[in-house]
């Protein structure tokens, strides 16, 4: 690589999810610590892309205070601009509160300013910016509309998933043709480049997307925060009681949010049938992450008699990251039977801490735990229960699937991630 590299990374997913809730995802997490390697690499001057309906929300995160860069639309935000931000804003106030009346005006208002924008002209972005910018750089987003434009730009998106093309069923945005993920593939073309956290994915936009251009296609496996490491007993009982968890019980572990997909309800049948079958009572299923209320209905309705087991089924809610590793690393295993992933971070996150885990035998996920874990039909209940005896009662497996984890774990990183990233940039650089 020649010199340094202007290199602008859209930072729109690390501001849109800024509140530490459960709205947080692999994704936004893939994001930060990518660019927390990019940030270290020499190779680049970095800046700062943001949407602008967004900009003013930079404010409350800590990105410019951690990271000594430009955002680089930033500066030409007019007086429109900023009219339009603080109306969406307004909106969004009137749409939590449920104030019907001043949501219509406002998306009124909205629409309005919009057209007179439009007509006049003066939503028209200034390029001159771009001029001295070789690289652009999206960890999911589509491209922005007036970067798509600018030839001189080498544009790069890391895709991370087809799942709403394949399992379109459980998103709604994506049935009523209005997401963000339809916008990003409607825009796939055989010029730009593109990174896949997974070989699986790869094969996926390769069968589902054609606009895509296999030759443009580089494999980064993903990796985990240098925080997940095992952790000690004290700091495990510390997360517990932090949490209102039982203390005096063993525990199995689950992370991740309560969509169909992640097959939650059938790893918690399955565990209820398994302590039934086993008479089995020192034992509770810890859930990490997403909303509690629609999952426990559907439960009492499938389960005849799950208030015998409510008990051993417990919600810990959203987890703070630095409570993820001592989580992990007292559990007895941790369970994320898939029905499909483009990657599927917790099951190397467990892996780091050695906890052994149980997967599905799908899509990305034999990728990432190899050998290391227990791997079975996403869609077998016998299977589930086979596995959570295989561990309770085997704790030699347990051991050896730990060890296993914290080896194969090693091969990760996100330092060899983004190294080949900007191996690939600094080549499709050379060869322009």
């Amino acid at each position: 690589m020649q010199g340094k590299l202007n290199l602008v990374f859209d930072i729109t997913i690390l501001v849109v999810n800024r509140k530490k809730d459960g709205c947080r995802s692999g994704i936004y997490f893939t994001a930060a610590n990518i660019l927390d390697e990019f940030y270290k690499h020499p190779e680049f001057n970095l800046s700062f892309y943001c949407d602008k309906k967004l900009i003013p929300a930079i404010k409350e995160t800590d990105i410019l205070k951690k990271y000594n860069c430009p955002v680089i639309n930033y500066d030409d935000m007019t007086e429109d601009d900023w009219t339009y931000v603080t109306l969406k804003s307004k909106r969004n106030e009137y749409r939590q509160a449920k104030k019907n009346f001043q949501k219509n005006l406002m998306a009124i208002k909205m629409l309005l300013f919009s057209l007179k924008l439009k007509l006049t002209g003066k939503n028209k972005p200034d390029l001159s910016k771009y001029s001295e910018v070789n690289a652009f750089f999206s960890p999911c987003y589509r491209i922005p509309e007036e970067i798509r434009g600018l030839k001189h730009i080498k544009k790069y998106t890391l895709l991370h998933d087809t799942i709403p093309l394949i399992l379109p069923q459980y998103f709604a945005d994506v049935q009523k043709g209005n997401s963000w993920y339809l916008k990003l593939v409607d825009t796939i073309n055989k010029e730009d480049y593109y990174f896949t956290n997974s070989e699986s994915t790869k094969r996926d936009f390769i069968k589902y997307v054609p606009s895509i251009n296999p030759e443009h296609i580089t494999t980064t496996l993903l990796a985990c925060a240098e925080t997940f490491k095992p952790a000690s007993p004290d700091k495990t009982a510390a997360a517990l009681k932090k949490y209102n968890l039982p203390q005096d019980k063993k525990y199995i572990f689950s992370l991740c949010t309560l969509e169909p997909r992640k097959n939650l309800i059938r790893a918690v049948k399955c565990f209820i049938e398994f302590l039934n079958k086993n008479n089995i009572d020192d034992l509770v299923f810890i859930l990490g992450g997403g909303s509690w209320k629609g999952f426990i209905e559907q439960l009492e309705r499938e389960v005849p008699d799950f208030d015998k087991y409510r008990d051993k089924i417990i919600k810990a809610g959203y987890i703070d990251d630095e409570d993820l590793a001592p989580l992990y690393s007292g559990a007895e295993w941790f369970v994320y039977t898939s029905e499909y992933e483009g990657f599927g971070l917790p099951p190397l996150e467990a892996m780091s801490c050695g906890c052994p885990v149980i997967t599905s035998n799908n899509s990305s996920l034999p990728e990432v735990v190899g050998d290391a874990g227990i791997m079975i039909d996403w869609d077998s209940d016998e299977q589930h229960i086979k596995a959570y005896e295989n561990y309770y009662f085997n704790p030699q497996l347990r051991t050896q699937n730990s060890e296993k984890g914290l080896t194969r774990a090693k091969d990760f990183s996100w330092e060899k991630c983004v190294d080949l990233m900007t191996k690939e940039i600094g080549k499709e650089m050379t060869n322009d």
